[in-house]
């Protein structure tokens, strides 16, 4: 699906009028596996609208809000939806609450899917010492530990390393993937945050994370749909980046 077909979709789903900004938030969480780097896509939206307007004119599906004086509103955009087109609205089952080894099992095997998706070989480890599946590709090996969580009342997710774990495992081969899984409005989604080891030991030298019995990450979107990590640094360039494992 192309860039401006995708946006129309967000619009579609959205139903009001949308500033780039969170045009491209939207995106991140619709489809997971944008290619467009997160801090790319406000300018990437922008253009791609830019040009739409630009060639089909009145024939355009967009539209640009005016302001109080008859101008553009800059960075706004709405689509246009007729009245007969507007589907009825869909009930979705809320997730139940279900026991943690539940949830921890469940994003392992939609971390498997994925790194089939991308060409990888995976296996699942029958017993858990620290990694859940070693995953293979272009006769290369890797390591990887699975944390799963829900979105929290506070809009955040909780994960947490076991510290002799992360010191056992301290190795090149190894990655640290994040499932989070949150409820975007219209169905249940995933999203994949992808830590090389390497980078999860710069985060606790930082002071980031802080050492212990156990490693705390926090997750948290911003208004702008960056992720952040213990409030402290912006780690959305990890997002869904399953080409990093190499």
């Amino acid at each position: 699906m192309k860039l401006i077909e995708q946006i129309a979709e967000v619009l579609r789903d959205e139903r009001k009028e949308m500033h780039i900004d969170e045009i491209a938030a939207a995106l991140i969480s619709k489809y997971p596996h944008i290619q467009i780097p997160a801090d790319q896509l406000p300018i990437k939206v922008s253009a791609a609208l830019s040009s739409d307007l630009s060639k089909n004119k009145r024939e355009s599906i967009f539209l640009k809000p005016k302001n109080k004086k008859g101008g553009a509103r800059r960075g706004i955009y709405k689509i246009k939806i007729p009245r007969s087109s507007i589907p009825k609205e869909i009930v979705i089952p809320e997730q139940p609450r279900i026991n943690s080894s539940y949830t921890g099992k469940a994003g392992e095997f939609a971390v498997m899917s994925e790194l089939l998706f991308f060409g990888f070989n995976s296996s699942y480890m029958a017993v858990d010492d620290g990694i859940d599946i070693v995953a293979s590709k272009d006769n290369k090996y890797f390591h990887i530990q699975v944390k799963t969580a829900n979105l929290s009342d506070a809009n955040k997710y909780s994960f947490s390393l076991n510290q002799r774990s992360y010191d056992a495992k301290d190795s090149s081969s190894t990655f640290y993937i994040l499932v989070l899984r949150a409820f975007t409005g219209s169905a249940y989604t995933n999203n994949f945050l992808i830590f090389p080891n390497n980078e999860i030991r710069r985060l606790v030298e930082a002071g980031i994370v802080a050492r212990g019995e156990k490693l705390s990450l926090r997750i948290e979107k911003d208004r702008n749909g960056k992720y952040l990590i213990n409030s402290r640094e912006n780690v959305s360039w990890a997002l869904n980046r399953f080409g990093i494992i190499v």
